[in-house]
């Protein structure tokens, strides 16, 4: 591989582990072949590795994104819950690679704060996918609209499980918006650097709107229904409303409606699908795919009425574990059909960019680069730590460590702890917490909680046992 390989860094909002065909637990239709139509993300594991043990730090917008771009833990950079401080970091990965003399762009999302805060880029094209917020994407659909419509005129909101086709020509929709503007960018940028192009997609985060092509492929399809543990029903049941509000955290809703919302979800995902596969055709065209490195990933998942839940900051799978596939050039022996199973995050994508650009890792930097680890020559952590303070409720908060084959979930207001075996239920329907068969792995992990949280500024332990405390919940 070149020694400094260009890098295209593809992100979704709001997009579950599973719902990438690849994924040994996307849901399956009615002949058995994976539901969720990514053939493009799919085809990057014949020159790469797909991570399906991959999990946020901490699963909403902000406090992931934070984690992503400098390297660190919530705790460390100041951010276990959703936040309205402004980002001001010593280092960052585009800040880094630009001392390292790449061009660093960013094409869509960035969820920073302020809302035109670089926080490193050289330069930042924006949809912010938020309500009261002119981003260069409301401004181009203004001038062709000529004010008469805009992202969200179809009337659904930005966190609303309530779903429909969107009203914008496919050509005018946000996801091509972002794919155009990468496009330019490849055909515009400084030929004599090597680049860091950020791509990074509002969908499929709610509203689910994908064009009518796309909501068509799936709304007639069998699709699976959410998984609903008994635990869940427990938990759960006193939240949901008699009549949910669109943009409910909790809710028990038709079984039609629910297919709807699926439906629009992952028609989101097959419409991304296919504008990446207009980006990889780009660098091929111009035979900068060859050296280039792909990086797929996202922010945090989506619940979609797992367990009664929507929308995310749960420690569960459909929350926080996320897609990460690694795309190597055409002119490197990459491992190939790689499918890696330890626990990896958010926070070692930094390391693993600064690595393969050859740029030195900053000591802020917490996580580690998978490099290594998809070369096969690294002893790799045994368990990964995520948390998220409470947000649509004042109990809901959570810490959670994972390992390949199991799950803790420690809620650090209550005290009240789940332990799932993802081995044998994947979709975490069966809590063995109270099984006598799991008390030595439930010992252990709790264990390995309490160790990281030992410095934890929340003062969750004393060392020996875990202590829950409550927490003020920020406005949202």
């Amino acid at each position: 591989m070149p020694d400094r390989p260009n890098v295209l860094f593809i992100m979704t909002d709001q997009h579950r582990g599973d719902a990438l065909g690849i994924d040994p637990n996307c849901p399956r239709d009615e002949d058995g072949f994976p539901l969720v139509h990514t053939p493009n993300l799919n085809r990057f594991v014949e020159r790469g590795a797909h991570f399906s043990r991959a999990y946020t730090p901490a699963p909403s917008s902000i406090p992931a994104r934070r984690c992503l771009w400098t390297g660190q833990t919530p705790a460390t950079n100041g951010c276990t819950n959703w936040t309205t401080a402004e980002w001001s970091f010593p280092h960052t990965l585009p800040g880094e690679l630009s001392k390292a003399g790449y061009q660093t762009r960013l094409t869509g999302k960035t969820h920073s704060l302020p809302p035109r805060n670089h926080f490193g880029f050289d330069h930042i094209v924006l949809h912010a996918g938020l309500n009261g917020l002119d981003d260069d994407y409301s401004e181009w659909l203004a001038e062709r609209s000529d004010g008469d419509f805009d992202e969200i005129s179809h009337g659904c909101g930005r966190n609303s499980w309530d779903p429909r086709p969107s009203h914008l020509p496919e050509h005018l929709h946000p996801t091509n918006w972002t794919t155009n503007r990468a496009l330019e960018f490849f055909e515009k940028r400084d030929p004599t650097r090597p680049f860091f192009h950020a791509v990074s997609y509002v969908r499929p985060h709610q509203p689910f709107d994908p064009p009518q092509t796309y909501w068509d492929q799936y709304i007639d399809r069998e699709i699976p229904a959410p998984a609903v543990g008994d635990w869940a029903e427990e938990t759960y049941r006193q939240h949901v409303p008699d009549v949910p509000a669109t943009d409910a955290w909790c809710a028990d809703l038709s079984p039609t409606t629910v297919h709807r919302a699926r439906a629009g979800y992952y028609a989101s995902v097959t419409h991304i699908d296919h504008q990446i596969n207009r980006l990889l055709g780009k660098l091929r065209t111009t035979g900068e795919l060859e050296n280039t490195v792909v990086i797929f990933t996202a922010d945090h998942g989506e619940m979609l009425g797992d367990h009664l839940l929507w929308r995310k900051t749960y420690a569960y799978e459909g929350s926080a574990r996320v897609p990460l596939l690694v795309r190597f050039p055409d002119g490197m022996e990459p491992p190939t059909d790689e499918r890696i199973d330890d626990p990896v995050g958010l926070e070692d994508v930094m390391p693993t960019v600064l690595d393969l650009a050859g740029a030195p890792i900053p000591e802020t930097v917490e996580g580690r680069s998978l490099l290594p680890l998809i070369e096969g020559r690294s002893e790799w952590r045994e368990c990964y730590h995520g948390e998220h303070g409470p947000i649509y409720h004042d109990e809901n908060a959570m810490q959670y460590v994972v390992t390949d084959e199991h799950k803790y979930i420690w809620n650090s207001v209550t005290g009240e702890e789940l332990l799932f075996d993802l081995a044998e239920d994947p979709d975490e329907l069966s809590d063995e917490s109270t099984n006598p068969a799991y008390e030595g792995t439930l010992s252990s992990l709790r264990d390995r909680l309490i160790g990281h949280l030992e410095d934890h500024p929340l003062d969750y332990t004393n060392g020996e046992r875990l202590t829950p405390r409550v927490i003020d919940r920020p406005p949202v």
